[in-house]
Parts: C-alpha cells; sequence; structure tokens
C-alpha cells in the first residue's frame, strides 16, 4: 500500500483541514467563559481544568466521529481486506489459530492502529493553524491536550475492531464467547499504547504538507512488522526475531493469544512497556520544542 486513505482523510479531508475557522470557531465555544491566569475567574483552578478537559474530549469525539470520509475508510477499509484476505481458507492455519480467526485480529489490529496514529495527523494540523496557540488561553493543559488527543484515537480505534469481529461473524462463521471478544479487543487496544506515543511524536515533528507521504509508508511498515500483511511464521528467522523487538507485533499477538487460550507474556509487556516509555518521552520533547517555539 503506498498511502493510507484513514490519514489522508484526517489531514486532507477533515472539517479542521477544510476549514480551519469554522472548526475554530465551532471548538471555541466549548471553552467560553472568563479566564484568569488559566482558569475561570472565581472558580476552583483542578475543578475548572478538569471540567475544561472534558468539554474539549467530548468536543474532539464529536468532531471526529462526524468526519463521514475518515469513518467510512477506517470502518470499510479493513473489513474489505478481512474479506479478500480470508477467502478460500477454510480448514487452514496460522499457526495455533484457523486462518479466519488469524486475519479477523490482524485487521482488527491495522484499523485499530490506524484510528490511533491518526492523531497524528490532527495535531499537525493544529498546529499549522495556531490553534494548539489558542487552546494555551484556556484552562486545558499541554498534558490534557495531549493525553485528549490520544483518547479520541482509542474511541475511534473501537469502531474498526468491533465493525471486523461482526465481519468475521458474518462472511466467515468465526463465533467466540463475549468474554474472548472482549479480551482480544481489549488487548489490540493495550497493545496499542506505545504507537499512540509515536503519533503524538510525529504529529509535532511532521508538517502537514508531508504527513500523508510519510505516514503511508509508515504505517505500511508498522501493519508488515504486526504481522498484518505476511504472517510472521513465514518470516526468515533473524527478521522475526527483528519484528518481535517492536510494538506492533505484539499488538497483534496480543489479540491472537486471547484467542489461542493465553496472553502475551512477560516478554511481550515488558516490549510494550518498553515502547511506551521511550517513545512518551520523544513525545514529551518534541512538544517542549513546539511550545517554546510558539
Amino acid at each position: 500500500m503506498t498511502g493510507n486513505p484513514a490519514t489522508a482523510s484526517t489531514t486532507a479531508g477533515s472539517p479542521m483541514a477544510a476549514d480551519p475557522t469554522a472548526a475554530t470557531t465551532t471548538t471555541a465555544a466549548t471553552f467560553a467563559g472568563p479566564l484568569t491566569g488559566g482558569t475561570r475567574a472565581g472558580g476552583n483552578g483542578t475543578a475548572d481544568a478538569v471540567l475544561t478537559y472534558v468539554r474539549y474530549v467530548r468536543s474532539e469525539i464529536t468532531r471526529v466521529w462526524r468526519n463521514t470520509r475518515l469513518l467510512i475508510f477506517t470502518l470499510l477499509l479493513p473489513i474489505i481486506l478481512f474479506g479478500a484476505f480470508s477467502a478460500g481458507s477454510e480448514g487452514d492455519r496460522l499457526g495455533d489459530l484457523d486462518v479466519a480467526p488469524y486475519i479477523m485480529i490482524s485487521m482488527a489490529s491495522f484499523g485499530a492502529m490506524n484510528a490511533v496514529l491518526g492523531s497524528a495527523g490532527r495535531i499537525a494540523t493544529e498546529r499549522s493553524i495556531g490553534w494548539n496557540r489558542q487552546l494555551r488561553l484556556t484552562a486545558l493543559t499541554g498534558p490534557q491536550y495531549v493525553l485528549a488527543k490520544a483518547t479520541t484515537g482509542f474511541t475511534l480505534a473501537v469502531l474498526p475492531i468491533v465493525a471486523v469481529f461482526v465481519a468475521g461473524d458474518a462472511m466467515r462463521g468465526v463465533r467466540l464467547s463475549a468474554g474472548t471478544y472482549l479480551g482480544a479487543g481489549a488487548s489490540i487496544l493495550l497493545g496499542l499504547v506505545p504507537l499512540a506515543a509515536f503519533a503524538i511524536w510525529l504529529g509535532y515533528l511532521v508538517r502537514p504538507e508531508n504527513m500523508q507521504a510519510i505516514t503511508g509508508g509508515v504505517f505500511s511498515l508498522l501493519a508488515l512488522a504486526g504481522g498484518i500483511w505476511v504472517p510472521v511464521e513465514n518470516f526468515p528467522g533473524w527478521l522475526a526475531d527483528v519484528v518481535k523487538l517492536l510494538p506492533m507485533y505484539w499488538s497483534a499477538q496480543a489479540g491472537r493469544a486471547v484467542l489461542a487460550g493465553g496472553w502475551i507474556g512477560g516478554r511481550g509487556l515488558v516490549t510494550l512497556a518498553v515502547w511506551t516509555v521511550v517513545l512518551g518521552a520523544a513525545a514529551g520533547r518534541a512538544y517542549l520544542r513546539d511550545q517554546l517555539r510558539t
């Protein structure tokens, strides 16, 4: 794949990118009210900051869910790929799983990954129009802004996971218990935590006009590393060892492990934790550099 439709719709096709003034005006209404020193006059600073954060997250989620093109690509692309890759796979197996459940987890991970990494495009776009500077005049703190972007991405990531799980049942007869579905979905999201930090770092590193070209290649490499396009079991031994050091592998593997009746184990958790710390630190430094420049 040479591009990422979900990312393209986030950067070039999002309401904010199409009409920055309208998006800013709409969201600004959320923060209406007198502010003194970053808090509302006569109010409690901590309570006001929390209330502002909740309102901002709500406005972000509402804005993203109204982006029809983004939702179409986020939902339909993983389903189409699942149908294509799992065709004629009855009775075949990959590792401990039948092909259809294996591909189902892969495509659910792919769709969720695109949703989480879409935060990079939204951050880059808002930096380009100066909206992040406007938000600094409210009670919303910098860490809250970053956390809100990650929260929005994870909220959107639930959609492709559910959609692909439903498609697995409808198209290939993959039927699991409610607990297994919940466990697999939660495991996929847990594995994407370091990639959420990566998206924030990328959003402060790349300009909006370059975002689609860069993220298209990056997303494809991440999908390859996660065993989404080609099962890691088919990789040469040395390449499989390298891939298992990366967070995307453990995101998809976490969901597959639940279907196989287990979990990713200590090695997987440590790998995800280390990458979360490393990428989180990189994202923090990028945010501080951007704040000092503006």
